[in-house]
């Protein structure tokens, strides 16, 4: 009867779930669970090959599939343009095609490899940036007048379908990246929405109905938002009418409005520090510092195995995934370093995977030591440092290191506790857990024996074996598995609503554990089980940190999480003595230190300033370092609470009278930020700081009332 009644269950599950019908609306794509395969996975293998693998040249440091427009744009201090002129003359990179041979490119031990590293799926470049496509595309053809994909060009083969076709001959799943621009395409650089619409999004439905990936792995959005590019229509088709809407997996590029905010999975790219507790992600990288095979790095650029390890283990602590980058060469081979790396990947799985594969994040990710915690790389250090490696085994004085990793597979009801060093005592101590009064069973994954586990000064102490490498051959990191052990109560979630007219605060504290009860404080301090119990939404009359657990007899108290209520006061209107004059001051600056931060941009040269009606970015801010600086005034039209917004790559920062509403400052990607201001109807000074580290470049301002949706700022709010 149990098992009629779980196939039953699953039957309708799955019923209900594939009739669900998803419109081409954010809310509504973004509701889409991600599907379970995926979240159990863990580790996947990128792959970025074509074109540039011909010249698989950059300078160090920088990307090498990013060959084309390097040279171009005489980028990396002329660097690529000189290494172009003496290898390959007067050819241009077209005419490099014609040196795309793979010859040696056998995607059945591509397949293999990839098996015996432990991935679950792969994620193939179908076409970067360049345009030039690794299936049998006419589209591209026609586009660009000329050949310009893989099966008239170069290899000529389908060198997508022929690696789709090895991968299904295993338990590794397909999928696929695809760039929605193209640089120098020229529809592209004459019409963006008839090149969306002609070119790039017949070729995305192509790929899908052609190859029917797991994955499909968009980039290349950022210079244009979702409406132009269609691509809400696209997921909706994807997601309702595909043959894959069943188990695609999709990710967050699919316009200059998307990136960690709408699509599937988010997707940070060497950004190790991101982290995204209450969303799917995956963070790629490279063993280097490129994504395409570049042949300028040596072997101490590369991540060593024990890094890759580390890496995989840090992001699956914290709920993510981990998409390694590889770059075979113009052959078809994948450098042996890669192999190497890819195979003692495999050997650590092939010893502790349980602990890798099919879990989630635990209440805690990570146990510290003693020190600070705010380790950064020393820019006058040349070389390739391992921020990983600093904060794990090798240490600079002061610092703490994270001692432990944990993962949890909630279906069987174990924790994991992964430890990059062999403690000298071999006592593992577990700060700040117990094991239950039934007991638990742990075991050293290494050697399968159980250890001895108890409980001393609060903590549980793990007694392992000696060390013996003869029998220990997991050397990256250990594991031991406690059964039977970790369901925990889910952490609150603390809501703040600002009142539209008043601005006045109210919390509401609430967690997805049925029957659990919330405890929280207003003073900052800690809660505990005698703390007051929420009941219903908290009015604070003053500016409070408000911190809530939740408890369940038979689990694990819950995390604790926390909320800043502020307390705004209303900022008056300025009196004018005349009005002022449509649009802002903008003013382009550059410094003559390396590093671009808020605070230099206020001290540089001033390079040009002019009145303007919007704001937007100086042509020299997108393609190179720069700052900009828009101030002046906006005309509130009603008294009451206002939201602003910035979305910025690099920094930014919004000011309302002198006072920081929205602090987007950093060196970062795209990163959307709000804050809130309590207004009089009338002027208010407002100014705008923005700066361009190099790289991508991307500025958005928005604002609304409290509780409407965000809009553009019209250049009549605007005066100078």
């Amino acid at each position: 009867m149990r098992i009629l009644l779980t196939s039953l269950f699953a039957f309708l599950f799955l019923h209900l779930y594939a009739q669900k019908t998803y419109t081409p609306e954010w809310e509504s794509l973004d509701s889409r669970p991600t599907p379970e395969w995926w979240l159990d996975a863990k580790f996947g293998i990128f792959i970025h090959w074509g074109v540039y693998s011909v010249p698989a040249f950059t300078a160090k440091g920088n990307y090498a599939e990013w060959y084309q427009h390097s040279l171009e744009n005489n980028s990396h201090k002329g660097k690529v343009k000189q290494f172009h002129e003496v290898n390959y003359g007067d050819r241009s990179y077209y005419d490099l095609a014609d040196d795309f041979h793979a010859e040696l490119y056998n995607p059945d031990d591509w397949a293999r490899l990839f098996e015996r590293a432990g991935a679950k799926y792969v994620v193939l470049t179908s076409k970067h940036h360049d345009g030039f496509c690794l299936w049998p595309n006419e589209d591209a053809n026609r586009t660009w007048g000329m050949p310009w994909n893989a099966e008239v060009r170069g290899p000529g083969r389908d060198l997508v379908g022929e690696l789709f076709e090895s991968l299904n001959k295993t338990k590794v799943k397909p999928g696929l990246y695809f760039s929605l621009y193209e640089w120098f395409n020229p529809i592209w650089q004459y019409d963006k929405a008839q090149y969306a619409k002609e070119h790039a999004m017949p070729q995305l439905y192509e790929l899908i109905q052609r190859y029917e990936p797991w994955v499909i792995w968009s980039d290349g959005d950022w210079d244009a938002p979702s409406e132009v590019w269609q691509t809400p229509q696209f997921m909706s088709w994807l997601y309702n009418e595909s043959s894959v809407k069943d188990y695609i997996v999709a990710n967050d590029r699919w316009g200059s409005d998307t990136r960690f905010r709408h699509g599937g999975i988010y997707t940070p790219e060497y950004q190790p520090d991101l982290d995204f507790e209450d969303h799917a992600w995956e963070e790629s990288r490279g063993m280097g510092a490129s994504y395409g095979y570049n042949r300028h790095e040596d072997a101490w650029d590369y991540n060593s195995a024990q890094s890759l390890v580390l890496h995989l283990v840090d992001k699956v602590s914290r709920g993510g995934n981990f998409l390694l980058d590889i770059g075979p060469d113009a052959h078809g081979k994948i450098p042996p370093i890669m192999q190497e790396r890819l195979l003692e990947i495999g050997k650590w799985l092939n010893i502790n995977g349980e602990a890798i594969f099919n879990t989630r994040r635990w209440k805690t990710t990570s146990q510290w030591s003693a020190g600070r915690r705010d380790w950064k790389p020393d820019p006058s250090v040349k070389g390739h440092i391992d921020a990983l490696l600093k904060q794990t085994v090798d240490p600079d004085n002061g610092f703490a290191v994270k001692e432990v990793f944990y993962t949890w597979n909630p279906k069987t009801k174990a924790v994991y506790a992964i430890f990059p060093r062999y403690p000298n005592d071999k006592k593992l101590v577990l700060k700040g857990l117990q094991l239950p009064a039934t007991g638990a069973e742990v075991t050293f994954l290494a050697t399968k024996e159980k250890v001895k586990a108890e409980n001393l000064a609060g903590n549980m102490v793990i007694t392992l074996p000696e060390y013996n490498p003869n029998k220990i051959k997991s050397g990256h990191a250990f594991v031991v598995k406690i059964s039977g052990y970790g369901d925990y109560v889910a952490k609150p979630k603390l809501e703040v609503f600002y009142d539209p007219e008043t601005v006045k605060p109210t919390v509401k504290l609430s967690t997805s554990t049925a029957g659990a009860v919330i405890r929280y404080t207003t003073d900052g301090r800690e809660p505990s089980e005698t703390s007051p119990t929420y009941t219903t939404p908290l009015t604070p009359a003053t500016a409070a940190t408000i911190k809530a657990r939740a408890y369940k007899p038979g689990l694990i108290a819950s995390n604790v999480d926390s909320v800043q209520v502020k307390v705004f006061r209303i900022m008056p209107a300025q009196n004018m003595l005349r009005e002022p004059a449509t649009g802002l001051r903008e003013e382009l600056r550059t410094i003559e230190d390396e590093k671009y931060t808020s605070d230099k941009i206020l001290r540089g040269n001033l390079e040009r300033a002019e009145d303007v009606t919007k704001i937007e970015l100086d042509p020299t801010c997108k393609t190179g370092k720069c700052g900009m600086i828009w101030k002046g005034y906006i005309n509130v039209p009603e008294t009451g609470g206002y939201e602003f917004w910035t979305t910025s790559d690099d920094g930014s920062i919004l000011s309302i009278d002198g006072d920081v509403v929205v602090n987007n400052d950093g060196d970062h990607g795209t990163v959307e930020k709000s804050g809130i201001a309590h207004l009089q109807k009338g002027w208010h000074s407002i100014r705008i700081i923005y700066f361009n580290s190099g790289g991508d470049a991307n500025l958005k301002v928005h604002y609304a009332p409290l509780g409407e949706a965000k809009r553009s700022i019209e250049s009549a709010m605007l005066g100078h």
